[in-house]
């Protein structure tokens, strides 16, 4: 023990913050709870005892996964900022972090896979892999191929399951040497592994798959009701420990506790002693009943030559507790009612009132009444008279008395010295008059209770003076001392000669010399919810809103609170698909251009709603409009340079069309005679763009029998109407440009199927209703890819009744049935592209064509085909077809009778296109392929020329010659005029690409005349 005179401290501190014991969980295990929160890693006991690592992760939106044996165990750690992700190892979760790698862009999920880590993006929710030892970029390895993954759950090194892009959860029990697919009756929810086993949960149960390969269902559990044994046994789940010491048993120590031997601490509490771990919390013994007052509180002070606890109660009696070694506490002291007692700071104390229950009940007396109990135990009774209420009384080693009366703004103070009951001095004080801050604080402040003892013949205590605090020593001479002031907008704890500042953005400091001197010290940000905790400081520490910091002094641990070493960036070869280059000839135009019509008088003709685009002339039937929204037309448009059907004398006739940008164009076209049965004289007829076609495009169904009854009808069911809005036409052509299907919507959709030189056909549902169907689904770009037709039957693609479900369809003689349902990952875990609905360009072989995306080091995305049974809907293995960008070569044209998959699609780079002589702004350029494992082919070019194209010499119009076979058809059609110019291509022969100029002026003028 020290002696007296001397205050003990314990040198060296750490940190141990205050935690919320349900926040930041990371994991629950027998006994404690590994916890993440504010950068920093602990345990948890459920005894109340804490463990910190060290180091801290720069940011405090960090999370943490355990990695299996199989991947080499430990827990790798995860950190975003900055749109990256740094990614550290440690072998324990206390342990040293080592720097693995940092990513780009930001990670919001990790998995251990079978031998890899794999990374899902935030942005884009794409997987990569990572190499859990080097950090390196992997390929995703044993995955099955996918356009995008759902859930993940890896059981051990040979079972997983992994919810795919259409096909839905596969499992593999060979690390991913082979999947198979998951029959399951419902829709999986969370996929993960449970007990060494992956599980599907489903709405009322879930289903787990053994080792063996066989799949059980478990249903939930019945619900029963709460009860208070279910409440007491969570609260020992918890860590709810019952007890004198409640769940913080470290804050106690400090508050009220004394150090001991530097690495435990006792405090009195609740009647019971304790030895409580100052490196952890945890309680190293504990003695029940070791006093008689439990309802008391209590706090340690020197006593005589040791420690002792001062207790009291509310309304009850207070005692003085003397420690004796090794671990007990005896009774010293006792009053029996409430009593002001406070420490010298040396071993004497200092009760305020007489020093017997029995004097203090003789009635009032001159003067106040202190008893004062010496070192060696004895007590005796001194009065102080004048002024009362302001004087601060402190009992010295050498057994004399100092009466303190602090300066007031009538007078300067005095500090009086008595031996015995003499007075031996008594002078004024004398005040510094630098600091200037310090001294004026002095003079205005509060002087604090609690003066004590710190050297032989000098006392000292702390002045308060609106928020900022001053310490004061003074010696029995009256000469007065003034540290430093500190303001803290907090408050500042202080208790005897320690003191603790928090200060405003982590400007903190510490002073152990009653604020002589302050130092400043570091504690990181950190914040618990809920209301404030107690503050308190003591030689054991301070205990603080959130935090508790053992000792004093510089830290005991070398770079305590360090931030970790960043990782670096892996090495990935950065690669570019590559560029097809082609070489064009214009051949000419196939646009024959519309019979001239003798000038007339201007009439009013009716209109027709459409959807324009800004008050320009488009070729499909675009009307003229102004602004947004809702606008007019003539009737009776032509379609590309196509003269709308032949009126007769009287005839009425109703058209519409698409709208926008569609890739397909279409107009409908309805006529007869006004007040007649359109059912038997009327006429209908629809044409639809074949936009590869060079030898024109424009497809025409056959002129059927109008399925209106008259012209009220036919404009209701070709225009809408004011009830349900205006119909919306859009076409999705089949790859083989000879047939389509069309769509007319405002809510529902009516769908037709159109084939060159046969009737249009309705398609009705089961119910034999017509607008019955969802909108058809296709890629961004168009219309391409939503239908394809199989022989004599259409299929087609919607959007499913969730938004992560799509719906295949059937349609036979005009009967459409659901065909299958294809779920896609959430929007948690993919953002998707529309699959193309794709068929074999010889056969009856029905596809679903998806894109994967780039691994690391690939140039290029890779095109996969899942085959489709069109009996069931049900989806075969994928087959891969090569890359997307076609490794920048151009494919021969295809020869008569070959086969393929095909499908009309953009390439994942625009190709490089010199059209020699010819200048024109291309866009949407689209190629038709056939495509097989190994092989592809090309039928055919089209793109769209926003503007006019210009050629030296001056194209001629009229049917271009035939095309070689060395050669590939490009049909290029001009967005506002509708006309289609031909090329013929081949590999570019080392000419510079010249494929966009600057729209001359005027290309995109208005033309009054008639179409």
């Amino acid at each position: 023990m020290d002696p007296p005179g001397v205050v003990g401290m314990l040198e060296g501190s750490w940190l141990v913050p205050e935690i919320n014991p349900e926040k930041g969980v990371f994991l629950r295990e027998e006994g404690h709870k590994k916890i993440l929160i504010d950068r920093m890693r602990l345990i948890a006991y459920e005894d109340g005892s804490i463990e910190r690592a060290a180091e801290l992760l720069p940011s405090r939106y960090a999370s943490g996964i355990s990695l299996p044996s199989r991947l080499g165990g430990g827990f790798l750690f995860q950190s975003s900022s900055g749109g990256s992700t740094q990614l550290w190892r440690a072998s324990s979760w206390l342990g040293h972090l080592e720097p693995l790698a940092q990513v780009s862009p930001v990670v919001e999920e990790i998995i251990a896979g079978f031998d890899r880590l794999y990374l899902r993006q935030q942005s884009t929710h794409r997987l990569a892999a990572l190499d859990p030892q080097s950090g390196q970029i992997l390929p995703l390895g044993p995955l099955p191929a996918s356009v995008s993954y759902g859930a993940l759950a890896f059981a051990d090194g040979w079972r997983a399951v992994v919810d795919t892009d259409l096909r839905g959860p596969l499992v593999t029990f060979d690390a991913g040497t082979t999947w198979r697919a998951l029959s399951l009756p419902a829709r999986a929810g969370t996929i993960t592994a449970i007990t060494g086993d992956p599980t599907l949960f489903v709405p009322g149960g879930r289903y787990v798959i053994d080792a063996a390969g066989s799949m059980r269902f478990l249903p939930d559990p019945p619900r029963r009701p709460s009860t208070d044994k279910d409440t007491a046994e969570d609260d020992v789940k918890l860590g709810r420990p019952p007890g004198p010491l409640g769940r913080k048993p470290l804050r106690a120590a400090i508050e009220d506790g004394f150090p001991e031997g530097g690495r435990s601490a006792i405090v009195a509490r609740g009647g019971a002693l304790a030895r409580i771990s100052l490196r952890d919390g945890s309680i190293l013994r504990i003695t029940e009943e070791a006093y008689r007052d439990r309802d008391a509180s209590c706090h340690a002070v020197r006593l005589e030559k040791g420690w002792g606890f001062v207790c009291g109660e509310r309304d009850g009696a207070t005692s003085v507790l003397a420690f004796a070694p090794p671990f007990s506490v005896k009774e010293v002291w006792r009053f029996e009612k409430p009593r002001f007692i406070s420490a010298s700071g040396n071993g004497a104390l200092v009760a305020r009132g007489p020093c017997t229950d029995e004097a203090a009940s003789a009635g009032p007396q001159p003067g106040r009444t202190y008893c004062i109990r010496a070192l060696d135990g004895s007590t005796k009774q001194i009065r102080v008279t004048g002024d009362l209420g302001v004087e601060r009384v402190v009992a010295l080693a050498d057994g004399r008395v100092v009466v303190l009366v602090p300066p007031r703004k009538e007078a300067g103070g005095q500090i009086t010295v008595l031996r015995g009951a003499a007075v031996e001095s008594s002078v004024a004080l004398k005040l510094p008059a630098r600091p200037m801050d310090s001294a004026r604080a002095a003079k205005r402040g509060l002087w604090l209770d609690g003066f004590e003892e710190r050297e032989p013949g000098v006392i000292g205590g702390w002045v308060e003076a609106g928020g900022s605090v001053v310490g004061v020593r003074i010696s029995t001479k009256g000469e007065v001392k003034l540290g430093d002031v500190r303001t803290d907008p907090n408050g500042a704890v202080v208790s005897g000669r320690f003191a603790m500042s928090l200060g405003d953005d982590s400007d903190a400091a510490e002073s152990t010399d009653g604020g002589m001197t302050w130092d400043e010290i570091d504690i990181p940000d950190h914040e618990l919810d809920g209301p404030a905790r107690t503050r308190a400081c003591g030689p054991a520490g301070c205990a603080l809103a959130s935090w508790v910091r053992v000792g004093w002094g510089d830290p005991i641990v070398k770079d305590d609170f360090a931030t970790a070493r960043s990782p670096t960036a892996p090495y990935s070869a950065m690669r570019t698909p590559s560029t097809v280059t082609m070489s064009c000839e214009l051949l000419g135009s196939v646009t024959p251009p519309l019979p001239e019509k003798p000038a007339a008088k201007k009439t009013p003709v009716p209109y027709s709603s459409t959807y324009p685009r800004y008050g320009h002339r488009y070729p499909y039937g675009y009307g003229y409009g102004y602004g947004y929204g809702y606008g007019v037309q003539p009737q009776w448009q032509n379609f590309r340079n196509t003269a709308a059907p032949a009126l007769g004398k009287d005839d009425i006739g109703i058209d519409t069309g698409s709208y926008g940008d569609h890739v397909t164009g279409i107009r409908s076209y309805a006529w007869g005679k006004k007040g007649a049965d359109w059912t038997k004289v009327g006429k209908w007829l629809v044409r639809f763009d074949d936009r590869f076609d060079v030898g024109g495009g424009v497809r025409a169904s056959a002129t059927t029998t109008s399925p209106w009854a008259d012209d009220a009808a036919a404009k209701s069911g070709l225009q809408g109407g004011l009830t349900y809005g205006m119909l919306m036409w859009s076409a999705y052509a089949d790859p083989s440009g000879r047939a389509a299907l069309g769509q007319a919507c405002n809510g529902p959709c009516m769908l037709y199927s159109l084939v060159e030189g046969q009737s249009p056909l309705a398609l009705r549902d089961a119910s034999g209703k017509l607008s019955n169907f969802t909108r058809l689904i296709a890629p961004p770009g168009g219309t391409s890819g939503a239908a394809v037709k199989v022989g004599e039957s259409w299929f087609f693609l919607t959007q499913g009744l969730t938004y992560d479900s799509i719906a295949l369809w059937r349609s036979d003689l005009g009967i459409v049935r659901q065909l299958a349902v294809y779920y896609r990952p959430s929007r948690r875990y993919a953002t998707l592209e529309v699959p193309r609905l794709v068929r074999r360009a010889l056969g009856n072989g029905l596809g679903l064509l998806v894109t994967s995306p780039r691994g690391p080091g690939d140039p290029a995305s890779t095109w996969f085909v899942l085959p489709v049974d069109p009996q069931t809907g049900a989806l075969e293995d994928p087959i891969s077809l090569g890359r997307r960008d076609l490794n920048g070569e151009m494919p021969e044209r295809c020869a008569r009778g070959q086969d393929g998959w095909l499908t009309e699609t953009p390439l994942e780079m625009t190709p490089s296109v010199d059209l020699g002589a010819a200048y024109a702004p291309l866009e949407n350029i689209e190629w038709r392929l056939r495509i097989d494992a190994g092989s592809v082919c090309v039928d055919g070019l089209s793109a769209r020329i926003d503007g006019v194209l210009v050629a030296q010499p001056k194209a001629p119009p009229g049917k271009p010659r035939d095309i070689p076979s060395n050669k590939v058809p490009f049909a290029a059609t001009e967005r506002a005029s509708g006309t289609r110019w031909v090329f013929q291509c081949g590999p570019q022969t080392g000419r510079a690409p010249s494929r966009t100029v600057p729209v001359f002026e005027g290309a995109m003028e208005e033309d009054d005349s008639d179409e």
